[in-house]
């Protein structure tokens, strides 16, 4: 179908407004509780973090009415705090979700707002997850569209936080039942606030990026359904969002297809914690540690094949600290062939980033551009002391697209993330609830339960 540009905001505003949540195919509610699932798992894992409890030191005196939870942290803020470092949480270990084709880590943003508001505003479940599902839609097919090609954008923004505010809002406003004006006004207010620099990687902005964008679009419905206006074109009008994110935008990518093509669909889950482009990388260097039975000293030679998106964001040799750590792909290639993990653990700052044995064994690593190599696919050859040669290719790691995590596999990631945190009996409890969210007559049962 063909649409002139001037329609877009409009279509994507009418699209969830009348969306109710028998309309959304069963697949697409199942993918969207796995996304729910996964992301309150990484967002308990991370509730205590270094970087959360800053944030929330920071900013926490200023908080308002005791109005929603703060995961795993044993209090309650205002809405607006909540979605901030739930958020925060969720993103802090880099193992949240990722859109196969955009690189956009939607849920976080969304689950934290929509999570927020459920315990301000009771929502049932069913509602609250088809309201998640639509944001996390939104959200994915803008960043496709700014950044995909036939798109042409900039790898300098922060797909995640110039897209998820407006996810967040979409999300939001629907909860709100706001008319089509009114979701209009609070699309536009969120894409005002649109910000996020890929320069940030490798520091604590990077999931604070995400986080601030989930608040902005909780805060954008806020205002839009006490009548503050927002531009009704905001995608698409004069000097509008599409005008300053990208050269040129795929507009069949953002509003085509709608109630037909899902784009949550392609929405992936991490086995490991860190850049998703690192993944087939640790697999192939796992899987030949396995079978091959390699002994770290005896690599002479590390060779990496590996995608352009992989060079462009993870080709960062001897990282620091925890942050940088997760996007070295030299780190993660240390730690699967010294360790045979790849852990939560191995990001700690003293006893794994500046680990000596793990530092040295980078300088024994070469990743290089391969353009026939896809952001899934990587290739390890070691070359050993004693000359012989060992190759492994992985077509598809695990957690991609096309080597899904199971229902099963994210169970086991929820608990691993979550028992160290709140117990097991908790974290029983916690899964029992979350898949069964769409039952829940209020909403806001789940949120409570994490606290």
């Amino acid at each position: 179908m063909t649409f002139t540009e001037s329609e877009i905001t409009a279509r994507l505003a009418d699209y969830v407004v009348s969306s109710r949540p028998g309309d959304l195919p069963d697949s697409v509610g199942q993918e969207a509780l796995r996304s729910l699932f996964n992301i309150i798992g990484c967002t308990i894992g991370g509730a205590r973090h270094d970087i959360v409890d800053r944030a929330d030191m920071s900013l926490g005196p200023f908080s308002g009415p005791l109005q929603a939870t703060l995961f795993a942290r044993g209090r309650k803020s205002d809405i607006l705090h909540a979605s901030l470092i739930n958020c925060l949480a969720s993103s802090v270990y880099s193992f949240d979700d990722t859109h196969a084709q955009a690189v956009v880590h939607p849920a976080g943003p969304i689950a934290a707002a929509v999570l927020a508001f459920a315990e301000m505003r009771p929502v049932a479940g069913a509602e609250l997850l088809a309201a998640f599902a639509l944001g996390v839609e939104l959200e994915c097919r803008l960043c496709k569209g700014i950044s995909v090609p036939p798109a042409k954008g900039s790898m300098a923004w922060s797909g995640t936080g110039v897209t998820a505010g407006f996810g967040a809002a979409a999300a939001i406003a629907k909860l709100m039942r706001l008319d089509i004006t009114g979701m209009r006004r609070a699309m536009g207010i969120a894409l005002a606030q649109a910000a996020g620099l890929r320069a940030m990687h490798g520091t604590m902005m990077t999931p604070m990026m995400p986080a601030q964008a989930g608040q902005s679009g909780l805060r954008a419905a806020l205002l839009a359904e006490r009548g503050f206006t927002g531009g009704q074109t905001a995608l698409e009008g004069r000097y509008g969002f599409l005008s300053v994110f990208c050269e040129t935008p795929d507009l069949d990518a953002i509003a085509g297809g709608l109630g037909s093509r899902f784009e949550i669909l392609r929405n992936t889950y991490k086995p490991y914690p860190c850049g998703i482009v690192i993944h087939p990388i640790i697999d192939a260097c796992l899987q030949l540690r396995r079978e091959k039975g390699i002994v770290a000293n005896d690599i002479a030679h590390v060779a990496i094949q590996a995608s352009a998106g992989t060079m462009a964001l993870c080709n960062n040799r001897n990282p620091q600290d925890e942050m940088q750590a997760h996007v070295s792909l030299h780190h993660w290639t240390a730690v699967a062939f010294i360790r045979g993990t790849a852990r939560i653990q191995d990001l700690d700052t003293e006893t794994a980033v500046k680990d000596p044995a793990l530092m040295a064994f980078q300088n024994r690593v070469e990743a290089t551009l391969n353009p026939a190599i896809a952001s899934d696919s990587a290739v390890v050859t070691l070359t050993m002391a004693d000359g012989s040669v060992h190759e492994c290719r992985i077509e598809h790691g695990i957690g991609s697209a096309s080597n899904p995590m199971s229902n099963a596999d994210l169970e086991r990631k929820f608990v691993d993330l979550c028992e160290p945190v709140i117990g097991a009996a908790r974290t029983r409890e916690l899964v029992v609830k979350t898949w069964g969210v769409a039952d829940l007559s209020d909403a806001g049962e789940l949120a409570r339960a994490a606290a």
